[in-house]
């Protein structure tokens, strides 16, 4: 019988229920009653391999393929799918990136190893995106925060694997770099979702209200960011 490594979670509660929960990047988690032995917990994993595996197999068959970095390979820039155009140059510079004729343009010094070539594009596209990103987020930060007559502290961009936006306490506004892949409407609800945090620092009926009057269609927003967050890959 295979053998599963996991997260526990003790949770004060009286009732004998546990409970199983696999993330695609965070894995297997149990939630267990505080009281609950530790041997009484690996047999309920052990007692559910079956599902366990099944639910890894099917995260393993919907998980997309890791970006090669190759010509024609599509990627998405604010919901827009282009392909990678690489162009090797005779001369060293800095690799550059730029989207031309519906491609995502890449412009790098032919001498470059074969071995660290994959990486130099994938750290000039990065560079493209954080760049050219926080100019299309923060426009739309301002843009937000003028109609709700509310200020920011600052804005950054971030890698974070669980969350897509947060407002801080001192109204610093960070996001996911991953939004540089969405489209528009999506990041335009992320982003309408953090500055009513500005005005209302909670998730109650008030808070949603705020959100639909800007975006009346934040939930299927919402549920498209729930749906393809694992296919938005830098």
């Amino acid at each position: 019988m295979p053998t599963f490594p996991y997260k526990l979670i003790r949770t004060r509660k009286f009732s004998a229920g546990m409970r199983l929960s696999i993330h695609p990047e965070k894995g297997l988690t149990v939630r267990a009653p505080f009281w609950v032995p530790e041997i009484s917990i690996r047999k309920f994993v052990e007692e559910k391999s079956d599902w366990i595996q099944k639910q890894l197999s099917r995260l393993n068959h919907s998980k997309p393929k890791e970006k090669e970095y190759v010509d024609g390979e599509k990627h998405l820039y604010f919901g827009q799918e282009y392909d990678l155009n690489i162009l090797y140059l005779k001369t060293p510079r800095r690799t550059e990136v730029k989207i031309h004729d519906d491609k995502i343009q890449v412009s790098l010094f032919e001498g470059h190893a074969d071995n660290k070539r994959t990486n130099e594009i994938k750290e000039a596209i990065l560079r493209f995106y954080l760049e050219t990103g926080i100019a299309v987020i923060t426009e739309k930060v301002n843009h937000y925060s003028s109609l709700l007559e509310v200020e920011y502290n600052r804005i950054d961009i971030k890698k974070v694997s669980s969350i897509w936006g947060s407002c801080s306490p001192t109204n610093r506004l960070s996001f996911n770099r991953k939004l540089i892949m969405a489209p528009h409407e999506v990041v335009d609800y992320v982003i309408i979702h953090e500055v009513c945090h500005l005005v209302q620092r909670n998730h109650s009926s008030h808070f949603w209200g705020l959100v639909a009057k800007f975006d009346p269609k934040y939930k299927e927003h919402r549920r498209w960011l729930h749906r393809n967050n694992q296919k938005l890959l830098v």
